[in-house]
């Protein structure tokens, strides 16, 4: 497993998050309820992500400033494979993540909007992996 920082294109190896995700229960009854996942950090934060099919990783690519975790989702259980600023996707090392994330069954990106700002998306992926 790796996370990737988008500046430095440094990569190193993580634990998957302490705390399971989970679907919200707020939007189970519409059709949104596909579209989102929640993700508690292990400070207890939730964090709330929107959901895209691994074949539009070339979209997620061009988001600014999101962090995005790619997902292995199997019957009703996610496990989270990797997180990475979005940006990373358009690299040689996003390239390369992204083939080791197809080999290792990712099927969702799960995205965290975090308003262009870098360091944002950096706490988001360290808090996720703490």
């Amino acid at each position: 497993m790796q996370v990737i920082d988008g500046e430095s294109g440094s990569a190193g190896a993580f634990a998957a998050p302490s705390s399971p995700g989970r679907e919200l229960a707020s939007l189970s009854a519409s059709g949104l309820g596909e579209r989102f996942y929640s993700w508690r950090a292990s400070c207890g934060r939730l964090y709330v992500c929107s959901i895209f099919r691994a074949e539009e990783a070339a979209l997620i690519a061009a988001f600014a400033g999101a962090a995005v975790i790619g997902v292995v989702h199997e019957g009703a259980t996610r496990r989270p494979v990797c997180v990475f600023a979005s940006d990373a996707l358009a690299t040689a090392a996003g390239r390369r993540l992204r083939a080791d994330a197809r080999r290792l069954g990712v099927n969702e990106w799960h995205v965290r909007f975090c308003t262009g700002d870098r360091d944002l998306t950096r706490r988001f992926a360290r808090a996720l992996l703490s």
